[in-house]
């Protein structure tokens, strides 16, 4: 089994070709700057130089591009199509306030946003011998779309209802199929993917999961006692859950990284095993939230991810990679999801 996986972060995007035929520590991966950074950095540049800009393409992660955004349009003129806008805002008429003009015809320099741009991932196996294989996991943090509600509230909504229908880990990784409506970054990347595949003559197969459930299911890899609590510390986010072997999750909390750098951390770890953490408390700090369906007793803590050191725990590194842990999360989502025919 070939399978392509990219986990698409706010800083970088974690490329990992998995070979079940392969030794897992010399599967070809690579840690690159994230679509948001390489399009942001575009973006200041044309500015810079006096040219308008032109958006157009798919709703991708907003972070640096939405930062660009703002800044070059106190510059140049900055034109955008309607599905290329909610990049920086779901509600358009901020994004007409904040001055991007929004069209499906602009002027200027056009730049096109999406998530994965597959053509280059293509040429770069190209040049070592290698195929792009036509199975493709991606993994993207989707806030959902919610014009009127904060998406973070509203992301934390979904992901109640989903583990309450679900249940486990493995549930919440989606074909092309099968992707909620209202997860419109998910969609979009399976849909450029597929653009891709039309455009060069072959039908991908595409699976998307939220990059907070790939980080967990792949840190189980690490996991030998059961309930455990598993953390991965991002760039940009921080997630835990308390999982079972089976995949069932029993609670789980989304943070920024940056804020828990700030803050009691243990002390706040120590209340989330207990049940004592809630959404609101979560979301008042500024996280994204929490979710507890049932308080276990954890027998095992692990952590992973660019920044577990920091915060003083030890590191496993699923594959011997602590930036691919969401790959090896893509692939054990696909593996243990019997739903999911053709893999």
């Amino acid at each position: 089994m070939l399978v392509f996986t990219l986990d698409v972060g706010s800083r970088t995007q974690d490329f990992m070709l998995f070979d079940s035929k392969e030794n897992p520590r010399n599967f070809v991966r690579a840690i690159l700057p994230s679509p948001t950074v390489i399009l942001g950095r575009k973006i200041r540049r044309l500015a810079e130089e006096g040219r308008d800009v032109f958006l157009t393409g798919y709703t991708m992660g907003g972070g640096e591009v939405s930062q660009a955004v703002k800044e070059a349009v106190r510059k140049v003129n900055v034109y955008a199509t309607e599905r290329a806008a909610l990049t920086i805002n779901d509600d358009l008429e901020k994004v007409k306030k904040i001055g991007v003009k929004i069209t499906e015809s602009g002027k200027g320099e056009k730049v096109v946003l999406k998530d994965v741009f597959l053509e280059s991932y293509e040429k770069f196996l190209e040049s070592f011998s290698l195929q792009l294989p036509e199975t493709i996991a991606i993994a993207v943090q989707d806030h959902g779309y919610s014009p009127k509600l904060s998406n973070r509230v509203f992301r934390f909504q979904k992901v109640e209802e989903l583990l309450k229908k679900n249940g486990t880990i493995y549930s919440l990784i989606f074909d092309e199929r099968s992707v909620p409506e209202y997860f419109n970054r998910m969609k979009s990347v399976v849909e450029s993917v597929k653009d891709y595949g039309k455009n060069t003559g072959r039908d991908f197969k595409v699976y998307v999961a939220d990059t907070s459930f790939a980080a967990v299911a792949g840190c189980m890899l690490a996991a030998n006692n059961f309930p455990a609590l598993l953390i991965n510390f991002g760039n940009s986010h921080t997630v835990g859950a308390v999982v079972d072997k089976s995949g069932e999750v029993y609670s789980i909390f989304e943070h920024h990284t940056r804020i828990l750098m700030n803050a009691d951390f243990h002390e706040f770890l120590k209340r989330f095993v207990e049940g004592e953490i809630t959404n609101e408390d979560v979301l008042e700090q500024g996280g994204h939230g929490a979710f507890v369906k049932e308080v276990v007793d954890v027998r095992e803590i692990l952590a992973t991810g660019p920044n577990a050191k920091l915060f003083g725990f030890k590191e496993v590194a699923p594959l011997g990679d602590v930036m691919t842990v969401g790959n090896a999360g893509l692939v054990k989502m696909l593996s243990e999801n019997e739903d999911l025919a053709g893999i």
